[in-house]
């Protein structure tokens, strides 16, 4: 009977693991089957992405070139417009004048005026010779680098007295006496060199401060003097006889014409080309620039003038873009 049962349940057991066996099988061929299906679509959809991608990449290469296009149109097209539009109202100047039209005189100013240009002047005077922004940063780093320097001679110094006083009270050949004279000779090296050093900036030094003394009495008399209220009071002052030569149609003088801003001011930036005029005239009477063709005179060489020179020939170029 026992024989049977081991019979049946030894049966049982191999059909259990030949089953299982089977099962086995069946899985890692499913999991196989799944895994290439799942490469394949995943290629599948590399390339798909690999085509959109060059698709896209043709698209914004497309926009982009068709957007050059288009500025390039438009920069063009605005130029063309701009030429015209000074070739016309450089004929209506020439007409006008044939009949007897005269430029508009925009820097005669009357006598109530002359002392707000003369207070402008000197204020002008006092700023030309302050140090700029990069120059009295200079002077100030060369100051604070002397002073540091003399921090530290004053540290080699004490550092070498202290080991000297400790030379004193040592006894030759011990380990303190050698430490002490080590010391010694490495502050009192470092103290020489550094003394040296000052020697050589100071005449750097006293220039720089005293540019920085002068430039402080400057800004203060700049700051006291009232050129800064008066050239508000004279930009008013032409600003408004530009405003005045617009509304009358009035033909502006050729150093006017002959720069960026033309013969009238464009509906699209007729503020800007009001307060870039502003600044032309404003120049010119600070400066006396009497030139009948150049605008802003000849180009200065250097100073407060050329700083100004340059922010007002950049106002006029931005007319221009």
């Amino acid at each position: 009977m026992q024989t049977d049962l081991a019979r049946v349940a030894e049966a049982l057991r191999a059909d259990f693991v030949r089953k299982l066996a089977m099962l086995r099988s069946q899985l890692a061929d499913d999991v196989e089957r799944v895994a290439r299906a799942a490469e394949e679509r995943a290629e599948e959809l590399r390339v798909r992405l690999d085509e959109t991608d060059a698709r896209l990449s043709r698209a914004g290469e497309a926009h982009d070139e068709l957007r050059r296009e288009t500025d390039g149109g438009l920069r063009s097209a605005r130029q063309a417009i701009a030429r015209l539009t000074g070739e016309v109202q450089l004929i209506e100047g020439r007409l006008r004048m044939e009949h007897g039209v005269q430029p508009v005189d925009l820097e005669t100013l009357p006598s109530d005026l002359e002392g707000l240009v003369a207070e402008v002047r000197e204020a002008e005077e006092i700023r030309s010779g302050m140090l700029g922004e990069a120059t009295r940063a200079a002077h100030r780093a060369a100051l604070d680098a002397y002073t540091e320097l003399e921090r530290l001679i004053a540290e080699s110094r004490g550092r070498a007295l202290g080991a000297s006083r400790a030379l004193a009270r040592a006894r030759v050949g011990r380990r303190s006496f050698r430490r002490a004279a080590a010391a010694y000779r490495i502050h009192r090296g470092r103290w020489r060199a550094r003394d040296a050093e000052l020697t050589a900036r100071a005449a750097e030094a006293a220039a720089a401060w005293t540019a920085l003394d002068l430039d402080g009495r400057l800004q203060e008399q700049y700051s006291a003097h009232r050129g800064a209220g008066a050239m508000l009071e004279l930009a008013a002052h032409l600003r408004g006889r530009v405003d005045a030569a617009v509304e009358t149609h009035a033909l502006f003088p050729a150093w006017f014409t002959i720069t960026e801003l033309g013969h009238r001011p464009s509906a699209a930036r007729g503020g800007q080309w009001r307060d870039v005029a502003t600044q032309v005239l404003l120049y010119r009477l600070t400066y006396g620039i009497t030139h009948g063709v150049l605008a802003l005179g000849d180009p200065p060489e250097g100073g407060r003038q050329a700083e100004r020179y340059r922010a007002v020939r950049a106002a006029l170029e931005q007319l221009a873009e």
